[in-house]
């Protein structure tokens, strides 16, 4: 490209390196893992059986094609997980799902938890072509686990099916790739390990209000279903308004050791009282001489040492009765106590909102909060925009991105700033623990141009409104991992984190240019400078700085400049350079 002779396509950058700076947070890295849409079945869980719980029906059993069949409400202590089943008489159940996704040359398991009711009968059960069939009797016994390991063929939107012969309760069933890891698949952990999230939240937000730590404690096959059914269809919208917990509390701890990331938990104002609350954090952190301290130690686990728990999330929009805020306020109290009491060492994060239309409610909350907290929660989804008439992905909203967070300023955090802790914002630590354009959205050139702005902002945010931490919403199928079938793709949000990284261990200092359509963000390592840099604009800029060599620059660079087109381009560029809505990282030594 013809730039360098056209001054309006150059940009000069001019680290102020007399400026005092301050760290560069890696807790701002962090991401948040809500169990909810595709984030997990069909993201990272490695299960491939839809509703295998055979919990949620409407006319049948959701997700399921049965035939000749009973489907059981009433007995859920005959099931293993206290759930519904369904009793196959001469009948058959299939399920055919682009998440059955099979391979040539890797192994999986296929297993049925089933109870004879005939005194001998045939249960057949697998994916197409590659079934087995076992002989079941009226043994007596509560149920009986049948399974068997093959290899596996290329498949695309596989059939899984059952098939009986005589009288056969179907209590579960499973279809798992041998190597999975506690149940997540690896190639989405692989990826994970690529972006090297500083921390990982759990189970995230909303879905905290329905999510039973204790069933944790149980092998997955005995874990109850978690009910989601009134939770505005969103949360668990594709998995019939149901989780499995096939995912629960001990394999998240091991996700997070496995990519050396911080475990944050999020603690239900809706589910838990003192008591409940005390236990959790002593089955988290406790030693092996406590109650359930010990009860985590038997299943072999040593502590967890979970550092920072929420205390509720979004309760004035989903919280039910503690939609009240004094109510919200009363409970959180009690909360805290009894979760330092297990230990005094945690850090508590309260959940506020800046929502114009919950601003009284924050405020009502605070005053009658006793309790001492170290954080305060923030959420920012920019794509909810105040004026609807711009619609949700058009070029309006395009350009209106295009000037976010241009003056450093934002609304909502002036709200937590200015009014809501007018008296004492010095003495309170932010943590913007849900970000992102918008939530359930795929990866698109719009949304991580959005997401770059706002992560500069973040990390530039540390003295005007005091963030310490952050965490990115959500990872998979929603910006930074696709997954569908046998695909796991790193998206252009992903390979800005990875690249962000190499801010870590810097100091962040100003880093000024004439040029308005550049976003920058500068950290001095001492022999080298990181430089990340957002270009506003659609037009190409060259980059230079004087008085500094580029050793390295790494461009992620987007086509189309739409929310419709996920054409984007990382590559490594001989000249410092960042095209229209790209992202350009520089590394810079003295000449």
């Amino acid at each position: 490209m013809e730039t360098g002779n056209n001054n309006h396509f150059q940009a000069m950058l001019a680290p102020l390196l007399h400026a005092e700076g301050y760290p560069f947070e890696d807790g701002i890295l962090g991401v948040n893992m809500e169990i909810t849409r595709t984030g997990f079945f069909g993201g990272l869980c490695a299960q491939m059986l839809n509703n295998r719980k055979l919990f949620m029906g409407t006319d049948g059993v959701d997700g399921w094609e049965c035939q000749s069949f009973a489907r059981v409400l009433d007995r859920p202590e005959e099931s293993l997980c206290q759930s519904n089943f369904v009793i196959l008489k001469n009948g058959s159940m299939s399920q055919t799902s682009e998440v059955i996704a099979l391979q040539k040359g890797r192994t999986y398991e296929a297993k049925v938890w089933v109870k004879a009711y005939s005194e001998a009968g045939e249960v057949t059960f697998g994916t197409t072509g590659m079934e087995q069939t076992f002989t079941v009797t009226a043994d007596g016994e509560p149920y009986k686990a049948l399974s068997f390991v093959f290899d596996g063929e290329d498949v695309e939107d596989g059939t899984f099916a059952v098939k009986v012969i005589g009288d056969v309760a179907v209590y579960e069933v499973s279809l798992l790739p041998t190597d999975h890891f506690y149940g997540m698949r690896r190639d989405v952990i692989r990826q994970f390990r690529t972006i090297a999230p500083s921390s990982l939240r759990f189970p995230g937000g909303c879905a905290a209000d329905h999510f039973a730590w204790r069933e944790s404690m149980k092998a997955p096959e005995f874990r109850k279903p978690v009910d989601g059914l009134d939770m505005m269809g969103h949360l668990f919208r594709d998995t019939y308004h149901q989780d499995t917990m096939d995912i629960g509390l001990n394999e998240f701890i091991m996700l997070c050791r496995e990519l050396n990331a911080e475990p944050e938990l999020t603690v239900s104002l809706v589910l838990s009282d003192g008591a409940d609350a005390h236990d959790y954090v002593e089955y988290c952190n406790g030693d092996p001489t406590t109650e359930y301290g010990g009860k985590r130690q038997a299943l072999g686990f040593d502590p967890f040492n979970i550092h920072l728990w929420y205390v509720g999330n979004e309760a004035y929009f989903f919280g039910y009765e503690y939609r009240n805020s004094t109510l919200a306020a009363k409970r959180t109290d009690e909360l805290i106590a009894a979760m330092k009491q297990a230990d005094p060492t945690i850090a508590a994060a309260i959940g506020l909102t800046w929502g114009i239309d919950f601003q009284t409610w924050s405020l009502d909350f605070m005053k009658n909060l006793q309790s001492d907290f170290e954080y305060v929660s923030y959420h920012d989804y920019i794509g909810i925009l105040p004026d609807a008439t711009q619609g949700e992905n058009g070029m309006a909203t395009c350009e209106i991105l295009e000037s976010n967070f241009a003056d450093g300023e934002c609304y909502g955090l002036n709200f937590y700033r200015n009014r809501l802790y007018a008296d004492n914002f010095h003495k309170i630590r932010i943590c913007v623990d849900e970000w992102n354009y918008s939530w359930g959205k795929p990866s698109s050139n719009a949304l991580f141009f959005s997401n770059a702005l706002q992560f500069h902002f973040l990390a530039k945010g540390k003295e005007t409104y005091h963030i310490d931490r952050a965490e990115f919403f959500m990872p998979v199928n929603e910006g930074m991992i696709t997954v569908r079938g046998n695909l796991c793709r790193m998206e252009s949000t992903g390979e800005m984190f990875r690249l962000l990284a190499g801010h870590r261990g810097g100091r962040v200092i100003p880093c000024a240019t004439e040029n308005p359509a550049l976003d920058i963000l500068c950290t001095d390592h001492g022999d080298h400078l990181y430089v990340s840099v957002v270009n506003r604009g659609s037009e190409p800029i060259a980059l230079s700085v004087e008085g500094y060599a580029v050793t390295a620059c790494t461009e992620i660079e987007t086509k189309e400049y739409s929310f419709e087109s996920n054409d984007y381009e990382v590559c490594e560029c001989d000249d410092a350079m960042v095209h229209g809505h790209s992202m350009s990282f520089l590394v810079l030594v003295r000449e």
